[in-house]
């Protein structure tokens, strides 16, 4: 497996979300009690970027029309999304933050 470096858990505090670019593509990472998630960056609603929305717990919600989205699995929790976010496995190594190339 191939890793992809996306940045350090630094970046990204407990509660908060943190935009990264890698290959051409916006991923969003957000930490939950020092568990990392990364998700595609752009709603699939209407591709607002989903780093200027709001955590509450595990759902992020989306900053122009309110779509909200479970953090742990990309899943559509209240529309007018009705497409699951994409999601992408994290590996932390020594407060790294890495993904698989393979996924990309």
């Amino acid at each position: 497996m191939e890793l992809l470096r996306l940045g350090t858990t630094k970046e990204v505090p407990p509660g908060e979300m943190n935009q990264f670019e890698i290959k051409g593509k916006e991923l969003l990472v957000v930490n939950l009690d020092n568990q990392f998630y990364c998700l595609n960056a752009r709603c699939t609603h209407a591709g607002a970027p989903l780093v200027e929305g709001t955590l509450d717990g595990d759902i992020l919600t989306c900053p122009w029309h309110r779509s909200r989205f479970r953090v742990t699995d990309g899943s559509v929790v209240n529309g007018p999304a009705q497409k699951s976010l994409g999601i992408y496995k994290m590996v932390v190594k020594d407060d790294q933050l890495f993904i698989d190339a393979g996924a990309m």
